[in-house]
This record gives C-alpha cells, structure tokens and sequence, in this order.
C-alpha cells in the first residue's frame, strides 16, 4: 500500500519517465518552499531571503527539468488554493461559532410592530418573537429584515438579469454576424470590469433621481439596487448563456431549417431547449454575484436594518446580509463582530450552494448534448 502511494505521487509530480536529475531538482525545490513556509510562520523577518531562495532553486530546475518543475508548480497552486478555501472555512464558521451559542435562534427573531405579531410566512410559530430586533446596544441581534432585504433585491436582479442575459446571449450566439459577434461579447464582458462602487454611485444619482420624479418615493430602494446589481450580473448570465448555446450541435439546427422551420422557430424550439441547463446554470451565477454584492448596495441603500412595510414593498429600503457587513465591522463591538460572522456564515452558505448547483446543471447539460443522459 504505501509502495503503491509512493508510486503514484511520483508519477504525478515526476511524470513517468522521471530521472534522477529531475528527482533531485523537485525535491529541492520542494525543500525550499517548505521551508519558506516554515519561515514566514516561525521567523517572518527573515522569510524574503527564503522566498528568493525558493525562486532562484526552482528557476534554475526549470532551465533543465522544465516539464517536472511545471508539475511540481500546478501541484503547488492547487494545494494551495485548496488550503485558502479550507482556512478561510474554517475561520469563518469558528467565528461565527459564539454568535450561534449565545443568541441561537434569537438571529432570527421575528419582529413586532405595535404590540402585534407581524406576519411573516408563518414563521412566527416556530421562531422566537421581539419587538427590538436589530439593537446592538440591547443586544438584539436579529438577522431576518437583512435577510429579507438581500431576497428582495435579488428578486430584482434576477427579473433584470435573466431575461436581458437569455436574449442578449441568444443574439450573440444565434443572430448576430462574425464581426459583430466579436464587438459585442467582448462589450458585454467589459461590464464585469466596471468597480461596483462606480455601479453604486452612478444608480445612486441617476435611478434614484428618476425614481423620485417618476414614483414619487423619497429615497434609494430595493427597486434601485436591484436593478444596478442586475445590471452587475449581466456579464455572467450572457458569457454562460452564449456558451451553452454555441456549444449545441449546429446539426440540431440545421435539420429544423430543413424541416420548414423558421429562424425564431429554431432558437426557440431547439436551441433553448437544448441549452437550457447551461442558460440556468448562468443564471444561478448571476443571482450568486448578485446576492454577494456588497458596496454598490451600501452605497444605494441607507444603513438602517427594518422590514419593507407591506413586505413586498420594492420602494422601501434596508440592509441586505452584505451591506450589514459592510457598514458594521468598523465599529461594532466584539458581540456585534461575532453576528457579522454568522451573516457572513450564511452568504458562504447560499452561494457556495448555488455555484455548486450551477456546476451540476452544466454537467448535465454536457452529458445530454453527448447522449450519456
């Protein structure tokens, strides 16, 4: 057995023709990256001429031994990637720990108003129920009107994101010539680039004011930050969606031509069936961005953590789970830090979710347009 694990892991670094030469040039460079690492956990101050160290062994291997020191450094990244994503789990969920010992079900306490139990899909017969729900200084640390502020402007998003994402990605893929294929798409994904913060103060000022002259509201709403963080996840449903659609068969297409059927017909009848799975996996995408964005609805909605009143109020305001995180860490309290965490916690939770969804959706799709489905 461990003969069998020594082999295997030299066959994957070394590769399977591996000589002594290239033996002895990953494994020096594996020292020093180890000890590198050792270094700037035990004695920092000296962990730059490490890291020089590191980089002149292993530039030296890659001049004779190119191909095993590659090895050996996609090997690296992927341990190391896998290592960030697993401290940063861990980290997280252990901070968020006293929060969830302290308050337990108190994070989602349903609220009163006027002295009378508020609807709210009949969740105050399960959950605890309080007047104060968000009062640091009471020690009222209900997360539910952030929660319900981040469903609605998602909601938003996902009605701006979905349909603008599937046409746009059906124009590229299906109507739109060479040329102006190659103008578009990379358009579109220039919008990805864009700082969310510009995205927050340019709806800030624009949407905001034509709300107000149009609705007569007085102020930023869910309305307005989810229509900018739809506009935000754009980039994502149209690069997916167009994806899917040009990864179906033209032959699928061309035999409905033949049969009579028009263009429209054809897109509408064969190539969104077909592309379906990976249309929706973008679209999860999207709405994952969408409800992890934080600073351009900080930068929209006022900091103030309430319930829409009716619930589904668009023109109202309130925190969403990533602008409460926002707007608190820099002054909150060791107890308020700890909450933070838990919202934190739940965002983790929801998009790791729908991305791994979104990758599942795609899977399927590949194994349908294969015929292993």
């Amino acid at each position: 057995m461990i003969d069998d694990v020594r082999t295997n892991t030299r066959e994957t670094i070394l590769g399977g023709d591996a000589t002594e030469g290239s033996l002895l040039a990953v494994g020096a460079s594996a020292a020093t990256l180890a000890a590198t690492i050792l270094v700037f956990l035990f004695r920092p101050a000296i962990a730059v001429p490490m890291v020089g160290a590191f980089i002149f062994v292993t530039a030296l291997g890659w001049v004779t031994y190119q191909a095993e020191i590659a090895r050996l450094l996609t090997l690296i990244a992927t341990v190391l990637t896998v290592l960030t994503v697993t401290f940063i789990t861990i980290f997280l969920f252990a901070s968020a720990l006293p929060a969830f010992v302290e308050h337990g079900l108190g994070l989602l306490l349903v609220p009163i108003q006027g002295g009378e139990v508020r609807w709210f899909f009949w969740l105050e017969s399960v959950l605890p129920v309080g007047e104060s729900y968000w009062n640091p200084a009471g020690g009222a640390y209900s997360l539910i009107p952030a929660i319900w502020g981040t469903v609605m402007v998602t909601l938003v998003a996902g009605a701006i994101a979905g349909p603008l994402g599937l046409f746009g990605a059906l124009f590229i893929a299906e109507v739109a010539s060479d040329g102006l294929r190659e103008v578009i798409k990379p358009g579109v994904e220039v919008l990805a680039g864009i700082p969310s913060i510009v995205y927050g103060f340019i709806g800030f000022q624009v949407l905001n004011g034509f709300v107000q002259r149009s609705f007569l509201d007085d102020g930023a709403s869910f309305l307005i930050a989810g229509v900018v963080v739809g506009v935000m996840a754009l980039p994502t449903v149209v690069s997916v969606g167009e994806d899917a659609l040009s990864s179906v068969p033209d032959a699928m297409g061309d035999g409905s031509i033949a049969m009579g059927a028009t263009r429209w017909q054809t897109m509408k009848s064969i190539s969104i069936p077909a592309a379906f799975s990976g249309i929706s996996a973008g679209v999860i995408l999207g709405l994952g961005r969408a409800i992890g964005e934080t600073m351009a609805v900080a930068a929209i909605m006022a900091a103030g953590v309430g319930l829409a009143n009716p619930l589904f109020d668009f023109f109202d305001a309130s925190a969403t789970l990533t602008s409460l995180i926002a707007v608190n860490y820099g002054s909150a309290s060791e107890s308020t830090v700890d909450v933070l965490f838990v919202a934190g916690v739940m965002l983790f939770v929801i998009v790791a979710g729908m991305s791994v969804v979104s990758q599942y959706i795609e899977r399927q799709m590949r194994e349908k347009l294969r015929g292993e489905a």
